[in-house]
């Protein structure tokens, strides 16, 4: 009989309690932690668990190990051998009885001894490891091949014996027995004899067995070769290997490998195989002797890198996009000192490049754009600090250039090896704006490269954004930001944005404050208009994204805003004109190093051509008749000299609803009533004048109103004789009240975007607007406070902007919706103003508040260079003046030479005196050309005609003259330009219409007196120069 050779143990099987020599090298740290203590409280169970459930029918999720020392328990998983929870146990314990570890619910299923615990056969498929010397294992590797006993008595083999003391080495299955007829070297093992085989499978994770649907989860192949299972995903990659124990497979069995579930599907060929993850097809292995063993590793592997995904190759150093690739935007480099100061781990260095799915798109001036904003935000300018301000005109990119520097800081840094420059970005912006925003992401990126955020209705959006690293934009309103403000300054925003940036012009305003909560350093402000009022507003936003860069504020209007203004003012000395220009220049020096401006005349190659026009309309006999009661001369002397503040704004306002429409002032008398202001209205005469008005008069009644009357006419114009699509934009919501009562009363097809409007439909009506013709949406009522900033409507071609306000950016952003990229038509824009009134005075102010803007941003349009900035005490009387007899205020005081009117005026009729200009209503019998033009304080209209200098760009047409609609562009205002009625030519003879025709070549114009309300007056007319090109696809719906 040959010798008896000990069986190799499975991974079942307990290990001998009396081999002295066994050591179990744990896999586990912490059960090695447990063996080393006491065994006298020491319990070792089989359970099952699962997460605490409260429904009826529960279920178990899977088997587990309890470990007892003492009375702490710890809870394993079968499976993968992790722990899952520990805690407390309730000793005795027995079979069957429930306890809770970890928040888990668990029941004793069966106790084992801490031998079958250490050895890890309790562990599913793993195996106990043995430590032994290699020696000793190439010893054994070389004994005999194992024959088994018989019933023969034989003298037993002295060499196996003396082995039999010392346990082989542990493999993962025990080897069948042969036949005792069998000679080991003729017949092969069944493991040998099996014949590898390749199956294609479905496969899903362990799922809970009373689930009615099967969900599988992808499709794989598994290879059964020498007894040994292994699975590879349809790419190569290994998933996991397991001990093959079936030796035959069938179509539609289930296996379980690695806490996964296998159906077999069909069988395939070694050829349908796929390839590993080194690329090498998986072949059969040669069988090795089953007397050969492999010598086994006294490495301990922890369970977690065993089970782990192996380590990704790690990627050449050098830049994620290609430097030298044709049309590549490479980023500047940092320099000495930026290296010296953010380098200290001498990391590579690598060129930065922006995206080419982004830099295809850009315009050559978007380039430029994109390349300030990244070397500002990397402090790579010459200014300290990391800010700046894009101070773009509306339309010329502003928001893809943001994007894309957002995109590129997300992903890229100069400095190899040290991750993104920025994890996370905040946008802030109006709410008008927070969806366009994220539509822009969207269109230019798409939903999954970048996760964004949007924070419009509560602060979940927020937590999110700063608990989640895949949220990493997050667009927030400046309201909702003072809510939110908690939970996002801790995250790590790395890049701050603030689109329509003006808004942060008040240093002490919650709006600006809120931001000193943020450690960012990076900060971007967008802004068409910067400057809109004084240099004070513009520190405010230099102070926030470079911060102390223009020192203090008093520092700075000591410095620069106060002898800058004194300069300015007509009547300065040369020494302070001097300084003032010099200071002017330090500061505009400073500026261009932070801040970028660019005219939207560089658009003149990818968009249609612009026309605008400022239309001086004649104001309706009742509007003047209220003037005069309104204005009374005596008691308008009470408002300005005696009356608050206050009062005189609400006379203001006042005049600018009787300049639009008369039936406003309904609106305003119950106002008052309701708040007991009767004095007010006695002293402002408003019960007097509203009893001017009609008492059938409706609010959808636009005759009452001479700029209604001619808005009116426009509309009916556009809609008969052309497809296109009209915004009327308004201040006021009470203005947009009669616009949508016109537009019920014709019906007109529209749409309105005020402040009422709920922010989530904001962006679907501008959708819809522009995708629709017409007939379906042919008028947008557009409040300019909340939709006149960002929103791009360029599904129409025509703009009436219907009042004015005293900030110029909010009548300049108004106007900007339309002529923008995506823009197909020639586009029209009317600004409407009431001749001779308070909205005169409006837009004058606007012209001389632009010209200081112009000057420090550096713009070409400030060679008027103006030399007043505000009104003085003799302004502010204007404004209570209204001149009923002229057809354009405005360019009266421009004394233009257009018109050749006053060129033979006699010079001795210049009233030098400083006496002041009567105020109030002028009247007729009150009107003395001679007197009242050129009789009045010479320096005030110098300085009027310096302040509207910017003016004379603009051409001026007098629309009263006769045969004027050729100088006219816009074929609709040529027709509704005033044509004087003619006597029938049809009885007079051929030679006298021709005496009648010589004869009116040199008669004056009509005067506007004569001619009725709703007549356009005079026109400025300016074009923007166009150079027609052809528009591609990706140059169109630019912000």
């Amino acid at each position: 009989m040959p010798s008896f050779q000990t069986p190799i143990l499975t991974g079942k099987r307990k290990v001998e309690h009396g081999n002295e020599n066994l050591r179990p090298e744990y896999e586990n740290a912490k059960r090695y932690r447990v063996e080393s203590q006491s065994e006298s409280d020491d319990h070792y169970w089989m359970v099952q668990w699962r997460n605490h459930q409260a429904k009826k029918h529960k279920t178990w999720e899977g088997d587990g190990v309890l470990v007892v020392l003492s009375s702490r328990a710890t809870l394993y998983d079968s499976t993968d051998g992790k722990q899952i929870g520990t805690g407390k146990a309730d000793i005795p314990l027995s079979d069957g009885k429930l306890l809770n570890i970890g928040g888990k619910d668990v029941e004793l299923d069966r106790q084992i001894s801490k031998q079958e615990y250490l050895s890890g056969t309790c562990f599913g498929t793993r195996s106990v490891v043995i430590t032994q010397p290699v020696q000793e294992t190439i010893k054994r590797a070389s004994a005999k091949t194992f024959i088994p006993p018989t019933i023969r008595k034989a003298k037993p083999n002295i060499e196996h014996s003396n082995q039999s003391s010392s346990t082989p080495p542990f493999t993962p299955e025990l080897l069948p027995s042969r036949k005792s007829n069998e000679t080991p070297q003729s017949e092969p093992s069944t493991a040998e004899s099996a014949k590898p085989s390749y199956w294609a499978v479905n496969w899903r994770k362990l799922q809970s067995s009373n689930k009615k649907q099967v969900i599988w989860e992808g499709d794989a192949f598994i290879s059964c070769i020498d007894r040994k299972i292994t699975m590879l995903s349809e790419k190569g990659k290994i998933i996991g290997t397991s001990v093959c124990k079936d030796h035959q497979h069938n179509a539609g069995n289930h296996l379980i490998i690695g806490g996964k579930e296998f159906l077999l599907l069909n069988e395939v060929s070694s050829a349908a195989y796929p390839f590993d993850s080194s690329g090498k097809e998986i072949e059969t292995e040669k069988h090795a002797s089953p007397s050969t063993s492999v010598p086994l590793s006294n490495r301990y592997v922890p369970p977690t890198s065993f089970y782990a995904v192996p380590p990704r190759p790690k990627k050449p150093i050098g830049p994620l996009h290609d430097a030298d690739a044709e049309n590549a935007v490479v980023m500047k480099a940092p320099t000495k000192e930026h290296i010296a100061r953010y380098n200290k781990k001498e990391r590579p260095i690598v060129p930065v490049v922006i995206d080419p799915i982004l830099a295809h798109k850009l315009r050559p001036h978007q380039k430029e754009g994109v390349k300030f904003l990244y070397e500002c935000v990397m402090g790579l300018r010459k200014h300290e600090g990391q800010g700046c301000i894009l101070a773009d005109e509306m339309g010329l990119g502003k928001t893809l250039q943001t994007i894309t520097l957002i995109w590129t800081l997300l992903r890229q840094t100069p400095y190899a090896g040290s991750g993104p420059v920025i994890s996370k970005a905040l946008i802030v912006c109006p709410v008008t704006l927070i969806n366009n925003w994220k539509a822009e992401f969207h269109k230019w990126l798409g939903r999954d490269r970048v996760g964004v955020s949007v924070c419009d209705k509560d602060a979940a959006a927020a937590k999110t954004f700063a608990s989640s690293p895949r949220q990493q934009v997050l667009i927030v309103g400046y309201e909702r930001l003072r809510s939110v403000i908690k939970e996002i300054k801790t995250c790590g925003v790395g890049l701050i944005i603030c689109d329509e940036g003006h808004r942060l012009k008040s240093s002490k305003a919650k709006t600006s404050t809120v931001f000193k909560e943020l450690s960012t350093l990076r900060r971007v402000i967008l802004s068409g208009t910067p400057i809109q009022n004084d240099l004070g507003e513009f520190h405010s936003m230099v102070d926030f994204c470079n911060p102390g860069l223009l020192d203090e504020y008093p520092a700075f209007r000591r410095l620069y805003e106060v002898p800058i203004l004194k300069s300015r003012a007509p009547g300065c000395t040369t020494k302070e004109l001097e300084l003032g220009e010099k200071r002017s220049a330090q500061l505009s020096n400073i500026a261009k190093s932070f801040v970028l401006r660019r005219e939207a005349t560089i658009l003149g190659n990818y968009l249609p051509p612009k026309h605008e026009y400022v239309v001086f309309v004649r104001p309706t006999a009742l509007q003047l008749s209220i003037f005069a009661k309104v204005l009374d001369p005596n008691k308008v002397d009470d408002f300005v000299d005696y009356n608050s503040t206050a009062e005189s704004l609400a006379l203001i306002n006042i005049l600018t609803k009787i300049s639009s429409s008369p039936i406003l002032l309904k609106a305003v008398m119950d106002k008052n009533h309701s708040q007991h202001n009767v004095d007010d209205l006695r002293r402002a005469n408003l019960a007097e004048a509203l009893q001017l008005i009609p008492s059938h008069s409706q609010i959808e009644d636009l005759s009452l109103s001479g700029k209604m009357i001619a808005l009116s006419r426009l509309l009916a114009y556009i809609k008969q004789e052309t497809d296109e699509k009209c915004v009327l934009v308004s201040h006021y919501t009470s203005t947009l009240n009669i616009l949508e009562s016109f537009c019920k009363k014709k019906n007109y097809s529209y749409f309105r975007l005020d402040g009422q409007t709920p922010a989530a439909k904001r962006q679907e009506y501008v959708t819809s607007f522009n995708k629709t013709n017409q007939r379906t949406s042919f008028i947008f009522l557009l409040s300019s406070k909340a939709g006149g900033t960002g929103i791009n409507l360029v599904g129409a071609s025509r703009l009436c902007l219907i009042d004015s306000d005293w900030n110029p950016s909010h009548d300049l952003q108004a106007m900007a919706r339309c002529h923008r990229d995506g823009q197909k038509r020639p586009v029209f824009i009317y600004r409407f103003l009431t001749a001779g009134t308070i909205d005169e005075k409006i837009y004058q102010r606007q012209i001389i508040k632009l010209g200081l803007s112009n000057a420090l941003m550096g713009s070409d349009n400030s060679k008027a260079n103006s030399k007043a900035d505000s009104f003085t005490r003799k302004d502010l009387r204007d404004i209570f003046r209204v001149h009923p007899d002229t057809s354009s205020n405005t360019h009266d005081l421009l004394e233009c030479i257009c018109e050749h009117e006053y060129e033979d005026a006699p010079d001795d009729g210049v009233d030098n005196s400083n006496s002041d200009s009567p105020r109030g209503f002028i009247t007729a019998s009150q009107v003395n050309p001679q007197k009242d033009v050129y009789k009045v304080d010479a320096d005030y209209l110098e300085k009027k005609r310096a302040s509207l200098a910017s003016l004379g760009e603009w051409k001026h047409i007098n629309c009263l003259k006769e045969d004027v609609s050729k100088d006219i562009k816009d074929d609709i205002l040529r027709e509704m330009v005033y044509k004087p009625k003619e006597s029938s030519n049809s009885t007079k003879g051929e030679t006298e219409q021709i005496l009648q025709a010589a004869d009116s070549e040199g008669l004056q114009p009509v005067t506007a007196r004569s001619v009725p309300g709703g007549t356009i007056s005079f026109l400025f007319e300016r074009s923007s120069v166009s150079v027609e090109m052809g528009l591609g696809e990706d140059s169109s719906d630019q912000k």
